[in-house]
């Protein structure tokens, strides 16, 4: 049973009413949990459309970023909704393994990878990034792309805290189809 309990979907507001009628996220219960901030929700669906849409981090990249997040942060109900996503996005199985193991170094990753899971780790577990590992990550992506990932980190940071807190029960797997749509209305993939 869920701790804090998801708003009931006659108490949403017209505009989380209609998110709920017609994204497929909608109807999840963080999404109906995250409902209760009445003020903070629509800022932060903002912050995540434009995750979805406008960054130039690629979306397998952005992905491979988040999965280290859940892994960090132990975000049970938002891995079981990007394992789905990495499946869509056609990431390979060995790298969400090597992810699942805290293998942020194996092989299976490149270079870049390995400097982007480096620096995912050391934002959520230390906050400050050492100059080796920000020296890595800024050898591959510009400080518009390094502020963007960690924008990202945040907010799924922040959501792993909800649905941990919240004790959030997997309610349905919708991330996989959510996120194939937004990257190619976003032309990011085909």
């Amino acid at each position: 049973m869920n701790r804090i309990p998801p708003v009931a979907v006659d108490d949403l507001t017209p505009q989380q009413r209609d998110t709920y009628d017609n994204k497929p996220g909608g109807k999840l219960n963080l999404s109906r949990v995250l409902a209760h901030a009445v003020t903070i929700q629509p800022g932060i669906g903002l912050a995540v459309q434009g995750m979805m849409t406008g960054i130039e981090v690629p979306p397998l990249e952005r992905q491979i970023c988040v999965l280290a997040v859940l892994h960090l942060d132990r975000g049970a109900y938002e891995w079981a909704q990007h394992l789905e996503v990495s499946k869509a996005m056609g990431i390979a199985d060995a790298k969400v393994a090597a992810i699942a193991d805290d293998r942020f170094g194996d092989p299976i990753f490149d270079d870049r990878e390995k400097a982007l899971l480096a620096f995912t780790r050391q934002v959520v577990k230390t906050v400050r990034v050492d100059d080796f590992v920000f020296d890595a990550v800024a050898a591959f992506y510009s400080p518009r792309q390094i502020v963007e990932l960690i924008h990202v980190i945040g907010i799924y940071m922040l959501f792993v805290r909800v649905s941990e807190v919240a004790e959030l029960e997997i309610d349905g797997i919708v991330g996989g189809e959510f996120w194939r749509k937004a990257n190619q209305q976003a032309g990011l993939v085909e």
